[in-house]
């Protein structure tokens, strides 16, 4: 599929571009400049064709630290992938030294170059875009990602230059989720899986701040996996950017198929992992716990850690425990086979003999009766219970437990729904 490269400096608002292109908020949008880091992937469907849009981290070209060499990279990286750029550049703030660098380097890359002059919101505004004349990029386009306005003629600008490109019906992608605090190897394992460096990965926790993203395929099956910001308590977040990265994070449970919960085994596992859990059961998404820098550990020590890891997560006693050291790929593949495990449990069909063998050999509950059992659902499982009096938890874990034991949904939370009715209807 063909892709676009969103490229500029630091807060010209390529973000709020890709967010509006897309159709929903994935990168953060905020003043303070800076905070796409990694490069994120979108889909945007025009006029009958889809392709791939990236949205950049922006640069300053005189920044020397280790983790801007690492942003530059990414950006380096998604240009190589693009077949046309979008070169973002600031109506309001008009042209810096900063934009004819990066013009500069685009240049000898010999791909076609949409300028972007963003922020024109008025006619004042209008009136600085000939001042970019002086890149020399022919095609020039006025937008304002805020309004929403100018994006049509850049799309359909697009949609002719990528002309080979049609719509076609995807089979199902399996949505895999890294979940776990700053700094427990979120960015790593991504990159480890994809075996390319996607994420940026820095020993300062928190480098991540948008929700990275990126597929591939395994045993046949299409998987895409979503690398996010760590996950604190409420009182720990400092600034709006963390708040909106937790925020996006919480949407985003909504829409995956399998959550890892990732930890670091020398800091063990804290209330911050067990709130993580909680948040995922709570959505009745599958999920598989990774215990991670075995390498570090002496073999000796391995076995503990699965049988302290499963005693700290007792209330999801359903959920695989797969060790793993991301930064040595020990354990991945382990990892791989047991969440696509995992995503096949969660859409068992229960079989009806079975469940009316079920109904006939349960313990019954105080005053009442069970009458019927069957599955309503699936990803997550539903059995919807008939009774003739309603029950307690205690006794909707009982028929969990035994649902359990004769199907499996090893990883899957079951949900069970009850209704009361009287006996003979």
């Amino acid at each position: 599929m063909p892709t676009i490269a969103i490229v500029g400096r630091k807060n010209v608002g390529k973000s709020s571009i890709f967010n509006r292109l897309i159709g929903k908020r994935v990168s953060i949008v905020h003043s303070e400049p800076g905070i796409t880091r990694d490069r994120l992937y979108g889909e945007v469907l025009w006029q009958g064709k889809i392709f791939n849009i990236i949205d950049t981290g922006g640069f300053f070209p005189d920044e020397d630290d280790i983790l801007a060499n690492k942003i530059t990279r990414q950006i380096e990286m998604a240009l190589k992938e693009a077949n046309l750029i979008y070169f973002v550049v600031d109506a309001k703030s008009g042209l810096l030294p900063a934009d004819e660098l990066i013009c500069n380097n685009l240049r000898p890359l010999n791909k076609e170059i949409f300028l972007l002059v963003n922020k024109v919101d008025n006619q004042k505004d209008s009136l600085k875009v000939y001042e970019f004349s002086k890149l020399g990029i022919t095609r020039t386009f006025a937008v304002s990602a805020e309004a929403g306005k100018g994006f049509g003629e850049v799309l359909d600008e697009t949609a002719k230059i990528l002309h080979d490109v049609k719509v076609v019906k995807e089979e199902k992608i399996i949505k895999i989720l890294i979940l776990g605090r700053p700094n427990a190897g979120k960015s790593t394992l991504l990159n480890t899986i994809l075996n390319q460096e996607r994420a940026v990965v820095d020993d300062t926790p928190g480098t991540t701040r948008d929700l990275v993203s990126a597929r591939f395929e395994y045993k046949d099956k299409k998987f895409e996996i979503i690398d996010t910001w760590g996950m604190k308590r409420r009182a720990s977040i400092k600034n709006p950017i963390e708040f909106y990265s937790m925020m996006r994070v919480m949407r985003v449970i909504d829409e995956i198929d399998i959550a890892v919960i990732i930890f670091d085994v020398f800091e063990g596992v804290v209330n911050e992992d067990l709130h993580i859990a909680a948040l995922v059961l709570s959505k009745a998404k599958g999920m598989v716990i990774a215990p991670n820098k075995i390498d570090l550990l002496k073999k000796s020590a391995l076995s503990r850690v699965i049988l302290s890891t499963r005693n700290s997560f007792d209330f999801i006693d359903f959920v695989p425990v797969i060790p793993i050291s991301a930064k040595r790929g020990i354990g991945i593949e382990h990892l791989l086979n047991t969440i696509l495990m995992v995503y096949e449990e969660s859409g068992k069909i229960a079989n009806k003999k079975t469940l009316k063998t079920i109904v006939t050999n349960l313990k019954p509950p105080p005053r009442g009766a069970v009458l019927k059992i069957v599955q309503s659902n699936k990803r997550p499982p539903i059995f919807q219970v008939n009774i003739t009096a309603s029950i307690k938890e205690n006794y909707i874990k009982y028929l969990r437990h035994t649902l359990r034991n004769y199907f499996g949904f090893q990883g899957v939370p079951i949900l069970i729904k009850t209704k009361v009715v009287k006996k003979g209807s």
